[in-house]
């Protein structure tokens, strides 16, 4: 008897933490996104997430038992409780994957780094005559050149491109074509 009271009461403590997280953690994870005074848990959100990951499995893996009749559930309520608890879980899980409730200083920065992440700087050598001002309309004609971020001194061309509407391949050769003696 006192054998089965050790082993039940840690399992009843585990699993009752476990039907907690599943119902708290959602809400800690939007506080962690939404609220300055949540970082820690942004921080963890991580650690957060595996945990909901293991509770959405545990209750998964008790609602399989049930339907196949290996362990059975005592009553309808227990059934009932435990599809919520997934039901909880799996949105909060969504929350925390796609940040609805992000601040407007986290919807900036994640813009910020888009911009950064899509745009390339490049430095061209150009050697022969050139007119100046063509060379900076033929390179602004040019899709995805940011026409106000190219620079031109001394056969040296820096300029700003966007990836994902050209490449450092088209550039070049688009001038080639153009008769400019280029160099990378």
């Amino acid at each position: 008897m006192r054998f089965r009271l050790i082993f039940t009461l840690p399992l009843t403590l585990l699993a009752t933490f476990l039907h907690l997280g599943c119902c708290l953690l959602p809400l800690l994870s939007i506080a962690g996104t939404s609220l300055p005074y949540f970082d820690l848990f942004a921080r963890y959100k991580t650690t957060f997430t595996v945990f909901q990951l293991l509770v959405t499995m545990y209750l998964l893996g008790k609602i399989i038992l049930d339907q196949t009749h290996i362990k059975p559930f005592c009553d309808a309520r227990e059934r009932v409780i435990h599809w919520i608890g997934v039901a909880i879980a799996v949105v909060g899980l969504t929350i925390s994957y796609y940040e609805p409730f992000k601040s407007e200083d986290q919807q900036l920065a994640e813009q910020q780094f888009l911009r950064f992440k899509s745009h390339r700087q490049m430095d061209i050598a150009i050697s022969g005559d050139y007119d100046h001002e063509k060379l900076l309309n033929d390179l602004a004609e040019i899709k995805g050149v940011k026409s106000n971020r190219i620079q031109i001194s001394d056969g040296m061309v820096a300029l700003t491109f966007q990836s994902s509407r050209t490449s450092r391949l088209e550039i070049l050769e688009n001038l080639r074509s153009k008769g400019y003696v280029v160099s990378d």
